[in-house]
């Protein structure tokens, strides 16, 4: 009798391409959450630049200052989302698109801790505006060596009406609870208790805009 040959056991990587391919709602997701590091960055230092030169923090003054970096964040989010989550897939290896959640993912992290830690120690509004042209500088330096471009987008008039309207209803939510949370809550001090506040509507914001974008804006 002879003996049926084995097939080869998959590695780890096949095994992951495969899930990858399977459910490629998780990769969007994954891609999805790096952008929303960046863009979260953003509204930091905007929130925090504005904030401290204008000498507001908390109540319904700090939700408009939000609400120019919220907007600010949408911006980029269309960029990145419309060219990189929900674009054509990239032709790259597995490897290297891990490489690039990791350094976007990283970029907007490291920004983050950095708002965090000037926050925490009172920092002036010049440590905010130098943070933000370093941040501005690498994410231009990382969208220029994957070879993300605009150019192969369908520029449909209707898709960014509908990207506005979902992303009007995050603002206000993002801008109701900044504001609600940042009056109520008073853990620490006033330059950290507004960035909790920034955490929180950032992330219950997350969800309501990646279905959002998914299900009416850059849907196939």
């Amino acid at each position: 009798m002879e003996n049926t040959p084995l097939a080869p056991s998959l590695s780890l990587q096949d095994k992951i391409t495969i899930l990858l391919e399977k459910r490629p709602v998780v990769y969007q997701f994954l891609r999805f959450g790096c952008i929303g590091l960046l863009n979260t960055a953003l509204n930091f230092l905007i929130l925090n630049s504005l904030s401290k030169a204008l000498g507001i923090s908390q109540g319904w003054q700090l939700g408009s200052v939000e609400a120019v970096g919220f907007a600010a964040a949408v911006l980029q989010s269309y960029l990145w989302n419309r060219t990189w989550t929900f674009g054509a897939e990239q032709t790259v290896s597995l490897w290297k698109n891990l490489i690039r959640l990791f350094f976007v993912g990283l970029l907007g992290f490291l920004t983050i801790v950095f708002v965090l830690i000037g926050s925490n120690l009172s920092a002036p509004y010049l440590f905010y505006v130098v943070l933000m042209a370093i941040y501005l500088l690498l994410e231009t330096v990382l969208w220029r060596v994957f070879g993300f471009h605009t150019s192969d987008w369908n520029h449909e008039g209707h898709s960014f009406l509908i990207f506005f309207f979902v992303t009007l209803i995050g603002l206000g939510l993002n801008v109701f609870l900044i504001s609600v949370v940042s009056h109520y809550v008073h853990l620490t001090n006033t330059d950290l208790d507004k960035n909790i506040a920034a955490v929180v509507a950032t992330g219950a914001s997350l969800f309501w805009n990646f279905a959002g974008y998914k299900l009416l804006v850059f849907k196939k």
